[in-house]
């Protein structure tokens, strides 16, 4: 085990039980952890990354700085000493004045450390406060004003006699400037979004939520790809939201995987539909949900982050209980489609999306988004009536078959709206699976 694992194992040790104050759902190793990556990230050695690791064990858990020079030596132990703050029965003031001076005298190695203590420390302040749209210091022993004094003083003591420029200490800085000095992408806030404030800030919360999830994902990876199917009545917006969503998260560095509609696929329609449609209606929706289960298991194993579904199990469950209600399907057939689908989507599908609307809103989209106005084959008010009592009809099963579910209705409702109001939804569950994965990695209880 070289020093960086072996000072990572101990931080997760001697911080075990301790969880963030001002986010008690996370445990308090995952801001070590991140420090010490932020050094790791810039190229600095194993041992500045080791003394990331462990820059708070003195200060907040039982051993002493003896303890950690006897396990890793005295140049950590003089790294991590550097981080630590001086006796805490001093007040506030007393123990951030001493820490400020100290900084001046500081070897760049040392201050290195705090630095990277300080950037993991305002940018989940500033996450924190654009999640909540609300600049919130209550948190702190002390306000705004002592906050603004002390993180800037430290600042102006690290770089004091360094390069200013060097790209560890310009990162601190940018992250100041926007939780001190509220600085933002005045081309966003002024240009682009002039005339619709409250979109913008709906659109600011969405990526703070998502630079959450990366920072997440810089501690641990999940176990198996987020997937999130999508179903329901044509014309409410699905592929609009697929598409919104894929975007949103591909901008945002993750590894995305799109699965479009099976029977609209090429695949479906060169290598299987001459095959299918001469089956009867219940063996075919069989052989369909089945090839649906199988491209969803391949792309499972593929290294993904997130993958989008559009209409999958969930989908081809209602499509099963409309034969079965139509007479086409025996009864013990669709019982026993019904238990296994809805047993293997709660396995593999994490979140499911159901959007929906009546038909005649429905057909009048359609129609008012096209240029032909000829009878459309399928897309009729009897069919789509038909869909929804099925698609409705099975909102238990949808509750019992997944952990997470959203049922959306579109009618009054635009696309941008639909697809904040379902990516709100979404972010909160996938923070969750990612600091669960975290605990479970680590052991943590």
């Amino acid at each position: 085990m070289n020093v960086k694992e072996k000072a990572k194992e101990f931080a997760i040790k001697a911080h075990m039980g301790q969880i963030r104050k001002s986010e008690p759902d996370k445990p308090m190793i995952m801001h070590p952890i991140l420090v010490g990556n932020i050094l790791e990230f810039y190229g600095y050695d194993d041992n500045l990354i080791a003394a990331g690791y462990l820059h708070d064990v003195v200060e907040d858990t039982k051993y002493t700085i003896e303890d950690i020079e006897r396990e890793f030596g005295s140049d950590i132990a003089s790294l991590v000493m550097g981080a630590s703050e001086p006796d805490k029965s001093l007040s506030w003031e007393e123990r951030k004045i001493h820490t400020i001076e100290e900084i001046k005298t500081l070897p760049i190695r040392n201050k290195l450390v705090i630095c990277a203590d300080k950037i993991a420390n305002l940018e989940d302040l500033y996450l924190k406060f654009e999640k909540s749209g609300n600049r919130d210091f209550s948190a702190f022993k002390r306000g705004e004003e002592k906050q603004k004094w002390y993180y800037t003083s430290v600042y102006e003591n690290l770089v004091l006699g360094e390069y200013e420029d060097l790209p560890i200490f310009v990162r601190l800085k940018n992250v100041l400037d926007k939780v001190f000095f509220e600085k933002e992408d005045l081309f966003l806030k002024d240009t682009i979004f002039k005339e619709d404030e409250e979109y913008y800030n709906k659109l600011k919360k969405l990526h703070a939520e998502k630079l959450e999830l990366l920072k997440l994902k810089e501690l641990v990876t999940l176990s198996k790809p987020f997937v999130i199917e999508f179903t329901g009545t044509p014309r409410t917006g699905k592929t609009s939201i697929i598409n919104n969503l894929y975007d949103f998260f591909k901008k945002g560095s993750f590894n995305v995987s799109l699965i479009e509609e099976f029977t609209t696929s090429k695949y479906y329609k060169e290598n299987l539909k001459n095959d299918f449609e001469k089956m009867n209606c219940s063996d075919r929706n069989i052989a369909i949900i089945d090839e649906v289960y199988k491209e969803l298991e391949s792309t499972i194993k593929e290294n993904k982050d997130i993958i989008l579904i559009d209409r999958s199990l969930n989908d081809r469950q209602i499509w099963n209980h409309k034969h079965f209600i139509n007479g086409n399907m025996k009864e013990e057939v669709y019982l026993e489609q019904k238990e296994k689908y809805t047993n293997l989507s709660k396995e593999l599908i994490d979140f499911l999306v159901v959007t929906y609307t009546d038909s005649l809103t429905s057909l009048k989209r359609d129609y008012s988004s096209s240029l032909a106005l000829e009878n459309r084959s399928f897309l009729n008010i009897d069919n789509i009536d038909d869909y929804n009592e099925n698609l409705l009809a099975l909102q238990d099963l949808f509750k019992s078959s997944v952990d997470n579910l959203i049922f959306l209705d579109t009618t009054n409702t635009s696309m941008r709206d639909s697809s904040i109001e379902i990516a709100s939804q979404i972010l909160p569950i996938m923070r969750k699976r990612y600091i669960n994965e975290f605990k479970k990695k680590y052991n943590i209880k």
